[in-house]
Formats: C-alpha cells, structure tokens, sequence
C-alpha cells in the first residue's frame, strides 16, 4: 500500500530542516538528501520499505529569495509583453513601406531582415 506524504525542507544554517507531514522529523545536509532521508524516517517509523511511499518535496525559500523571483517572473513577462508589442510595430512599418510601394527587398535591409522576414511581416500585418 502506497502513501502520499508531504516533506518540506528548509535551510537552516548548515543543514536542511525536513518536515514531514507538518511535523519537524529530521534534517540532511544537501538537498539531495531531503527525499532519501524522508524516505529512510518514514520506513523505519511505518516499519516498510521505503519504495512504498510517495513524497512531494517543498522547498522553503527565503521570503526575500522568493521576492527576487518574484520580481524575474514579472520582469519577463513585462519583457514578454514588450517583445509582442515591437513585433507588431515592425509588422505595421514592413506594411506601411509595402504600401508605398517599397518591395520586400528593400523594406528587408531597412528592417535589418532578410527579404523572407520582411514578407511574414507584411502577412503579419494584413
């Protein structure tokens, strides 16, 4: 019989601190250690081998950490934003040139794209 337990980790000077199921049961060195260890404490505590259970680690980051990643992940998708933007004003100028009777060899070097690009632009753009 399978069981699911949750194991949270979380650095604590040298060691990792590892909860398991909400309650402080052991620590480990690296983190690679966290799943075998709680592995090993839940074996020798349920008296089965360790294969039976099912963990799902959660790292504890600190709250200053996670503000930091926080911050990257709006940064790119602001950067994600910014990049669809541009796309559209370069496929609205390759249209405006096309329009004006430019052809694709030339809008491609104004644009500094090949003459292929330039043609999925004005597409873009339609």
């Amino acid at each position: 019989m399978t069981t699911t337990h949750t194991v949270r980790a979380q650095r604590d000077g040298r060691y990792w601190l590892v909860w398991i199921d909400g309650a402080l049961r052991t620590q480990a060195r690296r983190q690679r250690e966290i799943e075998p260890m709680a592995r090993d404490w839940l074996a020798n505590m349920h008296d089965r081998p360790a294969a039976d259970f099912t963990v799902r680690i959660e790292i504890v980051l600190p709250d200053s950490v996670r503000a930091h990643l926080d911050r990257a992940s709006e940064l790119r998708a602001e950067a994600d934003r910014a990049r669809r933007a541009a796309g559209r004003e370069t496929a609205a100028a390759a249209k405006e040139l096309h329009d004006a009777g430019l052809t694709l060899r030339e809008i491609g070097p104004l644009l500094d794209v090949s003459y292929q690009r330039a043609q999925q632009l004005v597409a873009a753009a339609d």
